[in-house]
């Protein structure tokens, strides 16, 4: 399962620094897994209220409370790939867009290592990719966004994808998406902490 990763690749980093294309990878998955659980689980929680145990023995709900977590992935992954990039544009000065084939590279072969999600069509990680190069290039085309900024583009499709039904959130999208915002900044602190910028911009570059 996906998001059997967090505690595996957590441990394994630990306070390491992050030079090369694979641990890259491994961050960029493990963090927008995190992203993901984070956010969704936290949410329903907080509207289940002591239910929120009950819900999580329930087939239907655990069924509906995995396909979020699916269909969320690839806008996750985004937000924090263009994270990396616009981190590593400044802090390594490379040009615009310059990083995005060897970030996209790593995506891919995160997606790609999944079976499609339940549910979604065969195309569901070629059009997760193809979103993610358009979501790069259209961060190349001005500075590198705060980012707080960054989760303002596609955390309408997180919010969408939660396991409560449409009535009940109806009002809950604004707080909704400050804590994706808050969290990918947690993880833009832990990734300006470990990166080492000048490394992971020429192994991007390869």
């Amino acid at each position: 399962m996906l998001m059997s990763i967090l505690d595996g690749l957590k441990t394994m980093f630990g306070q390491r620094r992050l030079a090369g294309a694979e641990e890259l990878k491994g961050f960029l998955e493990s963090r927008a897994a995190y992203l993901v659980q984070k956010s969704i689980t936290e949410y329903t929680q907080a509207r289940a209220g002591m239910l929120f145990s009950t819900l999580m023995r329930e087939p239907i709900f655990l069924e509906s409370y995995e396909r979020g977590r699916w269909r969320s992935f690839p806008a996750a992954i985004s937000m924090v790939a263009e994270m990396v990039e616009g981190t590593l544009r400044q802090a390594a000065a490379t040009p615009p867009g310059a990083l995005d084939p060897g970030l996209l590279r790593l995506v891919g072969e995160i997606l790609g290592q999944y079976p499609g999600p339940s549910g979604e069509g065969e195309a569901f990680w070629a059009e997760a990719l193809d979103r993610v190069g358009r979501d790069l290039a259209q961060a190349a085309l001005g500075p590198p966004k705060a980012v707080r900024n960054i989760p303002m583009l596609r955390a309408s499709e997180i919010f969408d994808a939660l396991p409560v039904s449409a009535e009940l959130k109806q009002h809950d999208f604004p707080m909704f998406r400050n804590t994706i915002r808050f969290h990918l900044t947690e993880i833009s602190a832990e990734f300006e902490e470990k990166a080492d910028p000048a490394a992971l911009a020429a192994a991007l570059s390869q």
